[in-house]
C-alpha cells in the first residue's frame, strides 16, 4: 500500500469564491473592541499566554490547557458567575469552543448553530456584533446543527459554514471579507451551479462542517461532512485570501475496491491538530458508507481513524484506523492531541486520542505506528460482532454504543501529570443491516439501530413505587391482581427467559448482567502507559462537551445533567459543582484578565438531547479574583 496519490483535482474554473447564502450583520458597540494584532507566533504561544485562548485547543497540539493559575483546588469553590448569555434560537448544541483575544477588554468570539457568530465583551457579556449566515440549503428544525467554534488571525475571524464553506469576517466590525466555496467542485467535477448537486441537503446536528479551521504557515485547513449521505470525504487547504491550495481525498480511490470510494464516507468533520516541527496536520476521519460493509470490501482507508498530512503539500505521511472496515459507526471524530515524552531514554513525539471504540490510541507522530492502546475507559461486550441481516430482534447486544466511547467530546491534557481527560458513553446497542441504494441528498446508512434503555436510578424507582402504591395494602392488592398465584408468575418468568435466550450471547439477562448500568464516564488516562488512573461514572446522562486543565491541578468538565464540575486532575475527585440550567455540551475555556485581576472560565451549554433538564443556549462565564 502506498497511500501517496490521495490528492484530488482542484479545477481552476470552479466557482470557489461564489457564496450560496446570505449574511445578516448586526453591529452594536464595536468601538469597544481593542486593536490587537494576532500573529501566527501568538497562536503558537497561546498555550503559554494566560491572557489568551487563540485556537480551538489553546495550542497547535490541542492540549486544552491554560497557564492561568489563580484558580486552585483550594479556592475553586469560590468561583462566582460573572454573567450568563442566552444565545441563538431555537435551542441547539454548542459543542464548540470559544476564542478569546486578550486585551483591554478581552474579546470572545463564539459560534452557535446554525451559522451564528458573536463578538462578546469579555468582562460584561455585552454582544458587540453578530454575523448570521443563512445558507441556501437550510438547516433542520428538528435537529439544529452543532457549531464547534471559530479561528482567528490578524484582523480576521474565520468560520466554517454548514454548506462546506469558510467565511472570513472582520473581527472588529463583523463584516464579511471573503467566502470560500468548498462545494464548488467535487471528485474533480465542477459544480453546474454554485454548489455541486451531491453536496446539497438539509443540515442536521450530528454531521456538520462547523468545526474550526486550523491556521498554520499561511494556510487555512478544514474538513468536510456528510458521512451518512454517501459522500466521499475531503480535507481542504486554502490560503488566507480564500484560494484553494490542495484537497485530500479521504477515501483514496486506488485503495478502495471498484467505485465504492465514491460513496465511502470518511469525512473529516472534527477539529484537527498540528505538530509544528514536522509541519504535520493530524486529521480525524469518520465512518465509511454505507454502514454495512458488504459493498465496500477491504480496510476502507482512511475511515475511522486519524491521518497525518504534510501541511505544505497535502501529501500523505501516515494513518491509523481504530476500526478498519467498520460496521458499527465506530468512527474517530474526537480531536487528537500531540505531546512529547521520553520513552526508553529517547525523547519522542506522539499523537493520542480516544475513540468511539472505548480505548485511547497513542501513535508515534513520525510514523503513525501504534505505541499503546490504553485500558478500556468504557465497557466492552460482544464487540466486533457482525450485525445480522434484517433481524434486529435477534441481534446481539454489544458495547460500546455507536455514540461512544468518545464521540465529538474534546479531550484535554495535563502535561505536568501526563493525564489525558476523556469523556465517554457506556451503553449497549444492537444493529441489523439492510440493503440500500445511494440517492443524492438521502441518507446512505442501511442499518437499523436500537439503544439499550437507561436503567432507572434508585430515586426514580422509589418515586415510581410511591406513585403506584399509596400504602402497603394497595401494593399488596395490586400484586394479587396481576398474579393469581406464584405458579403463574413463575411460568411467565420462565417463558420470558426462554424468549430472551433466543438472542444468544446478547440475551436480556446476559447483557444486563454484563453492563454496570452507568451510561457515561469521565476518565483520567496516561496515554504512554495506557493506564486508566481514575473513572467517574454517570448514571442517567452521559457527559458531552469538552474539558480543560489548569497548571494547579484542576480539571473543568460539564455533563448532561446540567452540572459544570471542577475535579482534581490526578485523582478525579470532585471539588465543586455549579448548575448551568442546561447540559454542558460545549468545551470550556479559561483566561486571565490583568485589567481586572481575575481568572475567567467560560462554559458553553445547551442542546435538546433527551434527559436534559431544560433546553437552552447558555453561555455561562465564571470568575475568581486574585
Amino acid at each position: 500500500m502506498t497511500y501517496e496519490s490521495h490528492l484530488a483535482d482542484l479545477p481552476e474554473d470552479a466557482p470557489w469564491d461564489e457564496k450560496p447564502g446570505e449574511s445578516v450583520i448586526e453591529q452594536h458597540d464595536t468601538d469597544a473592541i481593542p486593536e490587537v494584532d494576532v500573529t501566527e507566533e501568538d497562536i503558537a504561544a497561546s498555550g503559554e499566554d494566560e491572557t489568551n485562548w487563540l485556537i480551538f485547543g489553546n495550542n497547535y497540539q490541542g492540549h486544552r490547557h491554560t497557564t492561568a493559575d489563580v484558580i486552585t483546588p483550594e479556592n475553586v469553590g469560590d468561583l462566582e458567575v460573572e454573567y450568563v448569555l442566552e444565545l441563538g434560537e431555537p435551542p441547539n448544541d454548542f459543542q464548540g469552543s470559544p476564542i478569546v483575544v486578550g486585551g483591554d477588554p478581552p474579546i470572545i468570539y463564539q459560534t452557535i448553530g446554525p451559522d451564528m457568530l458573536y463578538a462578546i465583551h469579555g468582562r460584561t457579556g455585552d454582544i458587540l456584533w453578530t454575523h448570521f449566515y443563512e445558507n441556501a440549503d437550510g438547516a433542520s428544525d428538528e435537529t439544529p446543527p452543532a457549531e464547534r467554534g471559530p479561528a482567528v488571525l490578524g484582523d480576521t475571524v474565520y468560520k466554517s459554514t454548514l454548506d462546506l464553506g469558510v467565511l472570513a469576517i472582520d473581527r472588529y466590525t463583523g463584516e464579511e471579507q471573503w467566502y470560500y466555496n468548498g462545494a464548488a467542485a467535487y471528485r474533480g467535477e465542477v459544480a453546474e451551479d454554485v454548489r455541486h448537486e451531491e453536496l446539497q441537503w438539509e443540515r442536521s446536528r450530528g454531521t456538520t462542517s462547523s468545526h474550526p479551521p486550523m491556521i498554520y504557515d499561511g494556510m487555512l485547513m478544514k474538513g468536510s461532512f456528510g458521512g451518512e449521505f454517501g459522500v466521499s470525504g475531503f480535507y481542504d487547504a486554502i490560503d488566507l485570501e480564500g484560494n484553494p491550495q490542495w484537497r485530500v481525498n479521504m477515501t483514496p480511490e486506488h485503495e478502495w475496491v471498484g467505485d465504492s470510494w465514491q460513496h465511502g464516507g470518511g469525512t473529516a468533520w472534527a477539529a484537527s491538530c498540528i505538530e509544528p516541527d514536522s509541519g504535520t496536520v493530524v486529521i480525524p476521519s469518520a465512518n465509511p458508507g454505507p454502514w454495512y460493509g458488504t459493498v465496500r470490501p477491504g480496510w476502507n482507508p482512511y475511515t475511522c481513524g486519524k491521518v497525518g498530512v504534510d501541511i505544505e503539500t497535502g501529501e500523505y505521511q501516515w494513518h491509523h484506523q481504530d476500526a478498519p472496515h467498520d460496521w458499527w459507526d465506530y468512527d474517530s471524530p474526537s480531536p487528537p492531541l500531540v505531546f512529547e515524552e521520553e520513552v526508553d531514554g529517547e525523547t519522542r513525539k506522539f499523537a493520542t486520542w480516544p475513540g468511539k471504540t472505548g480505548w485511547v490510541y497513542t501513535v508515534d507522530m513520525e510514523t503513525g505506528q501504534l505505541h499503546q492502546r490504553s485500558e478500556e475507559f468504557v465497557q466492552h461486550y460482544n464487540m466486533w460482532s457482525l450485525p445480522p441481516f434484517d433481524d434486529i430482534e435477534n441481534a446481539q447486544w454489544i458495547m460500546p454504543d455507536l455514540r461512544g466511547g468518545t464521540n465529538p467530546q474534546t479531550s484535554s491534557f495535563d502535561p505536568q501529570s501526563r493525564t489525558l481527560i476523556v469523556k465517554g458513553l457506556n451503553q449497549p446497542m444492537r444493529l441489523s443491516w439492510f440493503e440500500t441504494e445511494y440517492e443524492p441528498g438521502e441518507t446512505y446508512i442501511g442499518m437499523d439501530i436500537e439503544h439499550a434503555p437507561v436503567p432507572a436510578t434508585q430515586e426514580q424507582e422509589e418515586e415510581e413505587e410511591d406513585e403506584t402504591a399509596d400504602d402497603g395494602e394497595e401494593a399488596e392488592e395490586e400484586k394479587e391482581e396481576t398474579a393469581d398465584d406464584g405458579e403463574e408468575a413463575e411460568e411467565e418468568k420462565e417463558e420470558t427467559a426462554d424468549e430472551e435466550a433466543d438472542n444468544g450471547d446478547g440475551s436480556e439477562e446476559e447483557w444486563r448482567e454484563a453492563w454496570n448500568g452507568y451510561v457515561g464516564v469521565l476518565a483520567g488516562i496516561d496515554p504512554i502507559s495506557g493506564e486508566v488512573k481514575w473513572r467517574n461514572w454517570y448514571e442517567e446522562t452521559p457527559p458531552w462537551g469538552g474539558s480543560l486543565t489548569t497548571p494547579t491541578g484542576v480539571t473543568f468538565a460539564g455533563d448532561g445533567d446540567d452540572l459544570f464540575t471542577a475535579f482534581e486532575t490526578e485523582t478525579g475527585q470532585p471539588l465543586a459543582s455549579w448548575d448551568l440550567g442546561t447540559a454542558a455540551s460545549g468545551a470550556p475555556v479559561s483566561w486571565y484578565d490583568p485589567g481586572e485581576g481575575k481568572q475567567y472560565v467560560a462554559a458553553p451549554a445547551g442542546g435538546e438531547r433527551e434527559n436534559y433538564t431544560e433546553s437552552g443556549n447558555r453561555f455561562v462565564v465564571f470568575s475568581l479574583s486574585e
